[in-house]
C-alpha cells in the first residue's frame, strides 16, 4: 500500500481527462500512454485489435502458477465530448498505479492489467478479451470504473430503494454515514466475494467506509432488477462465469457530472484522498489474490 503515489495517479488523470472517442487523437494518446507506462513498469504489453478497437494488455507471467491469472482493468475510451475524468480516467490512472506498485513484486501468479477500449459502445473491449481468454485459469478479475469522486456532506449520496432493501446492512450503515457519499463500493459475485471482502478489510483498516455488495449467480445478469450493478465491463466475465468484481464511487449516483450531465467531468472535481484509499486498498487486494 505504501507504494501508492497519488501524485503519480493525478498527473496521469490530468494527462488523460480529455474528450477521448474511440478512433480521435487523444483517444489514441491515452492508448499510446497505457502501454508506455505498463512497459515502464514491468509489464509484457500487447495491443489487441479486436476489430472495432484496441485493448493495451499487460502481463506479468506467475512464479509459481503462471497459467492462474489475476486481472486488474479500466475502460480508457469515453463519450465524445465530454473530459470524463471520473469515468474513466480516474479508473485508468489507478489501475497504471496499481501496476507501479506491483510491477516489481515476485507474485506467484500471472498479474494482467489491461485497458478496455468501447466500454461505452457496448463493453466490446473486455467482452472481445473474455471470448478469447484461454489456456490459463482465471482467478479472478478487478474492474475500475469511476474512482474518483467523492463528498463528505451530508445526504450526498442516492442510494436507491431497491438497493436498500437488497442491501439493508449497508443500507443502515449509509445511514449512520448521514448519507454522505465517501466509501467505496464494490459489487462482486459469489465466486469473487472473497476477494472483495479482503478489499474491504484493507480499505477499513485505512479508515474508509465500504461496502460489498454480492449478487447471486441468478442476480447478476438481472437487467431489470440489478441491471445498474453490472453496467461495466465486469459484466463481460460474468457473461462467461467467470469470477469478478467492480470497485466504483458509485458513479450516476453521486456525481452529478456523470457523462458531464450537470457540468463537466473533470480532473479538479475528484477527491484525491478517496482515490488513493482506493487505490492502497486493491494493491493489497490484488497482491493477496495473485499469492503475495
Amino acid at each position: 500500500m505504501d507504494c501508492i503515489d497519488p501524485a503519480r495517479w493525478a498527473e496521469d488523470v490530468a494527462f488523460m481527462a480529455a474528450s477521448r472517442p474511440p478512433g480521435s487523437i487523444h483517444w489514441q494518446k491515452v492508448q499510446d500512454r497505457c502501454a508506455a507506462e505498463l512497459e515502464g513498469a514491468g509489464f509484457v504489453v500487447e495491443r489487441q485489435d479486436y476489430g472495432s478497437g484496441v485493448n493495451v494488455i499487460g502481463t506479468r507471467e506467475g512464479t509459481a502458477a503462471p497459467s492462474e491469472v489475476v486481472l486488474l482493468a479500466a475502460h480508457y475510451d469515453h463519450i465524445s465530448g465530454c473530459p470524463g475524468a471520473d469515468d474513466n480516467a480516474s479508473g485508468v490512472a489507478g489501475a497504471l498505479e496499481v501496476a507501479r506498485a506491483l510491477g516489481q513484486a515476485t507474485l506467484p501468479r500471472t498479474l494482467i492489467v489491461a485497458c478496455w477500449d468501447e466500454e461505452e459502445l457496448g463493453l466490446r473491449g473486455s467482452r472481445a478479451f473474455a471470448q478469447a481468454f484461454t489456456g490459463a485459469k482465471l482467478a479472478v478479475a478487478f474492474n475500475f470504473d469511476m474512482i474518483g469522486y467523492a463528498s463528505a456532506a451530508e445526504q450526498s449520496q442516492i442510494f436507491p430503494v431497491p438497493l436498500a432493501e437488497r442491501f439493508p446492512g449497508l443500507a443502515d450503515e449509509l445511514a449512520a454515514n448521514k448519507g454522505r457519499a465517501d466509501f467505496i463500493a464494490v459489487v462482486a459475485d459469489p465466486s469473487a466475494e472473497p476477494f472483495a471482502l479482503e478489499l474491504e478489510a484493507q480499505a477499513e483498516s485505512l479508515g474508509r467506509l465500504t461496502g460489498v455488495m454480492t449478487l447471486t449467480d441468478a442476480e447478476k445478469l438481472d437487467e431489470d432488477a440489478f441491471g445498474v450493478l453490472s453496467l461495466s465491463d465486469h459484466r463481460s466475465f460474468w457473461e462467461l462465469g467467470l469470477p469478478a468484481l467492480h470497485v466504483f464511487d458509485t458513479g450516476v449516483f453521486r456525481n452529478p457530472a456523470y457523462h458531464c450531465t450537470v457540468g463537466l467531468d473533470t480532473a479538479d472535481k475528484l477527491d484525491h484522498a478517496f482515490a488513493t484509499d482506493v487505490l492502497k486498498a486493491t494493491t493489497a487486494a490484488v497482491a493477496a489474490a495473485a499469492g503475495l
